[in-house]
């Protein structure tokens, strides 16, 4: 003999709860997946992606693709409606890279020239009291270089006057004579060579100061402006 089953209300609850959620869940599951049969349907049409080259014979030409032999000649990226989306440009060559990368080199310098020249002066007349005043001082420098050149060189002459008249005597020449004579003509070699410093220093800093005119007139640094100056 069979007992029935005795099933209190809780179980009844929770079995009727489990068997609407089921049926919820698969209800759910199948919009989700009609939904995204459709989604995956309306794809392409929503975003069809065209590209537009130039085939081999000098054609412009639309595809879903562009050949792999005819991608480094750039192409365009296109909607549907023939709307750019994205342009690549042809890819360059090793010469064309180079001057590339040496005309984006002279664009930058021109710009770190310009930002400095008008960091330092706020007008042309600026440029020409800076190198007045580069002048005098330089001026000034080499004046007192070519006093001190005259002054040892005269002393020179009279050490070596000195030495010669002993020697013709027949005299022996003090040791502090020779070391006298050898250090004014170490004297008058290193105030040459300031000098000879000094009087480069003017030409190259004349060479700068124009340099710095130059930049000063430059509205900017694009390309044709700068072909303009040079």
């Amino acid at each position: 003999m069979e007992f029935p089953v005795l099933v209190n209300a809780t179980d009844q609850s929770d079995r009727k709860a489990a068997t609407t959620v089921q049926a919820w869940i698969g209800r759910v599951s199948r919009f989700t997946l009609v939904s995204l049969m459709a989604l995956v349907l309306a794809t392409p049409a929503m975003a069809g992606t065209l590209y537009r080259y130039i085939n081999e014979k000098g054609y412009q030409e639309i595809g879903y693709s562009v050949p792999p032999h005819l991608v480094p000649n750039g192409y365009d990226v296109i909607d549907e409606s023939g709307r750019l989306i994205r342009r690549v440009a042809p890819q360059l060559s090793e010469e064309e890279y180079a001057i590339k990368l040496e005309r984006e080199r002279k664009l930058e310098a021109c710009e770190k020239a310009r930002e400095r020249v008008h960091r330092r002066y706020e007008t042309m007349v600026d440029i020409d009291n800076a190198e007045a005043q580069f002048e005098n001082q330089l001026a000034e420098s080499l004046k007192n270089i070519q006093a001190n050149l005259d002054y040892t060189s005269t002393e020179l002459g009279k050490q070596q006057s000195q030495a010669a008249s002993l020697e013709r005597s027949g005299k022996l020449i003090p040791k502090n004579l020779l070391e006298a004579i050898d250090a004014s003509e170490e004297i008058i070699n290193t105030l040459t060579a300031q000098k000879q410093a000094g009087e480069r220093s003017g030409v190259e800093k004349a060479a700068e100061f124009d340099e710095e005119r130059r930049v000063f007139q430059l509205g900017g640094c694009d390309e044709e402006r700068l072909a303009a100056v040079n």
